[in-house]
C-alpha cells in the first residue's frame, strides 16, 4: 500500500494541471471559463487514470509484487471521482466557506472509516484501504458537486480553449512546481538510503516525521484560509503586508515552542512514541527541529506569491533549490557518510541558500520583513530559553520515566511560555479575536 501511495502522491500533481490555484487567484472568472476548465478537470482525471492504470503492470514488476497490478487499477478511478467535484471544492476555498469544506470532509472520513471497519471484519486484507481511500474521494467529491451546483454554477457543454490561455501558463509552473517539490522534500531520505544504508534512512525518517507532525497539521490549515484572502486583497499593498505579517507571527507563536521543546526533550518523546533502540534518531531531532523551525516560517510565502501570479517564481525557486539539496548531500555523503552529515547540511542551506526565498517573499509581495524578523529572532531566544531552562528544572526534579519527565518538563514550558504571551503577544491575539 505505501508503494501505491508514494505513485499516487505524485501523480496527484497532475491531477489539474495547476489549474485550481489559478482560479482562486482570478479575481473574476467567467461562466464559459469556468465551464471550460471543468471539463479539461475531467479530461485530466481520465488521462491520469489511465496512465497510472498502464504503468501498474511495470510497478508490480519493479517490486516482484503481482497484487500491486490489480490494486493500482482500482485505486487509478481516484482521480476521475475527484475531478468531477474539485472545482467546487476550489470556489468554496475562494469564497472562504471553510464551514461547508470542513463538513463535508468530515462526512467523508467517518463513511470511509466505517466502509474500512466493516471490511476489515470481513478479512478484505489490503483492499480495505484501497475502497475505503475510493469511498472517501468519491463521496467527498459528490457532495461538492451537490453544493457547487445549488449555489456556485452548472458547466455548460462548452469548451473553448481560447478562454483559458492565462490558466495553462500559471497551471503549467504549478504542476511542473509540485512534482519538482514532491521530488526534492523526499531526495534527502532516498539519498541517506542509497549513499549511507537503509537503517540510517529509516533513523532520519522517524525523526523528521516528528518534526514535521506539528507543521503538517498547522500550516496547510493556515494556508488554505492565506491564499484566497491573500488573492482578494492583492492589488491593496497595505493590508497584504498586514495579513501576512499577522500569519508569519501567528505560525511562530504555534509552531515554534512546539519544536523547541522537542529539541530539548528528543529522547524522551523518542522514547515515548517509538520505544526502545531509536536513540539515533532522537540524535536527529535537535537539528531537524531547527530545519522545521524555518520550513514553517518559509513555507506561508508561496501563497503570496501566488496572490500575486507569479507562480513562475514557485516553480524555478523549487527547481533550484532541488539542484542544491541534491548536490550538496550526495557530495557531502560522499565524504562524511552519515544521517548526521545530512541534516547538517540541509540546516546550513536553509540558513545561506534559503534566505533568497524570503528576499522574494518581500520583493514580489511587498512585505515589510523588518518588523517580521525582529519578532521571530525575539521569539527564537525566549523558546529556546524556556526550552534550556525546562530541560534543566525537569533535571533537578529528575522524574523516574520518560512519560513523566515529558509531563514535568511540558508543564513548566508551558507556564513560562503562557507567562511570555500574556505579558508580550496581546495584540495578535487581539487581532486574531477581530478576524474570527
Amino acid at each position: 500500500m505505501a508503494i501505491m501511495m508514494v505513485v499516487i502522491g505524485f501523480s496527484q500533481a497532475f491531477q489539474d494541471m495547476g489549474i485550481s490555484n489559478a482560479i482562486i487567484q482570478r479575481q473574476s472568472i467567467t461562466h464559459t471559463q469556468l465551464s471550460s476548465l471543468y471539463w479539461l478537470n475531467i479530461a485530466s482525471g481520465v488521462v491520469l487514470s489511465l496512465i497510472v492504470l498502464a504503468i501498474s503492470p511495470f510497478v508490480a514488476d519493479f517490486y516482484d509484487e503481482p497484487r500491486i497490478t490489480g490494486l493500482m487499477a482500482i485505486l487509478s478511478s481516484v482521480f476521475v471521482l475527484v475531478a468531477i467535484g474539485n472545482q467546487y471544492r476550489v470556489l468554496c476555498q475562494k469564497e472562504l466557506d471553510f464551514r461547508t469544506m470542513e463538513t463535508i470532509n468530515v462526512v467523508a472520513a467517518i463513511a470511509a472509516l466505517a466502509v474500512a471497519i466493516t471490511l476489515a471484519i470481513q478479512g478484505v486484507g489490503v483492499l480495505t484501504l484501497v475502497v475505503a481511500m475510493l469511498t472517501q474521494a468519491g463521496l467527498a467529491s459528490a457532495l461538492f458537486l451537490w453544493v457547487g451546483l445549488r449555489c456556485y454554477h452548472k458547466p455548460s457543454l462548452v469548451y473553448k480553449h481560447s478562454e483559458l490561455s492565462g490558466f495553462y501558463g500559471f497551471g503549467l509552473y504549478q504542476m511542473a512546481e509540485q512534482s519538482i517539490n514532491y521530488i526534492s522534500t523526499n531526495s534527502d531520505k532516498l539519498l541517506i538510503g542509497k549513499l549511507v544504508g537503509l537503517n540510517a534512512a529509516g533513523f532520519y525518517s522517524l525523526a523528521w516525521q516528528l518534526i514535521i507532525f506539528p507543521v503538517s497539521k498547522i500550516n496547510p490549515i493556515v494556508n488554505k484560509v492565506a491564499f484566497p484572502v491573500y488573492s482578494k486583497v492583492q492589488d491593496d499593498p497595505a493590508t497584504l503586508n498586514r495579513y501576512y505579517s499577522f500569519n508569519i507571527k501567528f505560525l511562530s507563536i504555534v509552531t515554534m515552542p512546539l519544536l523547541a521543546f522537542l529539541a530539548f526533550f528528543s529522547h524522551e518523546v523518542v522514547y515515548v512514541v517509538f520505544g526502545e533502540g531509536w536513540s539515533k534518531t532522537a540524535d536527529l531531532v535537535p537539528a531537524l527541529a531547527m530545519i522545521g523551525i524555518i520550513r514553517a516560517l518559509g513555507n506561508p510565502g508561496g501563497a503570496i506569491i501566488l496572490s500575486q501570479g507569479r507562480a513562475d517564481v514557485g516553480f524555478w525557486w523549487n527547481l533550484g533549490w532541488a539542484v542544491c539539496i541534491v548536490t550538496a548531500l550526495t557530495g557531502s555523503m560522499l565524504v562524511l557518510p552519515s544521517a548526521q552529515t545530512a541534516v547538517y547540511v540541509l540546516l546550513c542551506l536553509y540558513l545561506t541558500v534559503g534566505m533568497i526565498w524570503h528576499v522574494l517573499i518581500a520583493k514580489i509581495g511587498k512585505v515589510e520583513y523588518g518588523p517580521i524578523a525582529k519578532h521571530f529572532l525575539k521569539l527564537f531566544v525566549v523558546v529556546m530559553s524556556i526550552g534550556w531552562l525546562g530541560a534543566l528544572l525537569t533535571n533537578l526534579i529528575d522524574p523516574s520515566h520518560a512519560f513523566l519527565r515529558i509531563l514535568v518538563g511540558g508543564l513548566i514550558c508551558a507556564l513560562f511560555y503562557g507567562l511570555y504571551l500574556y505579558l508580550f503577544e496581546k495584540p495578535i491575539f487581539r487581532m486574531l479575536k477581530r478576524t474570527s
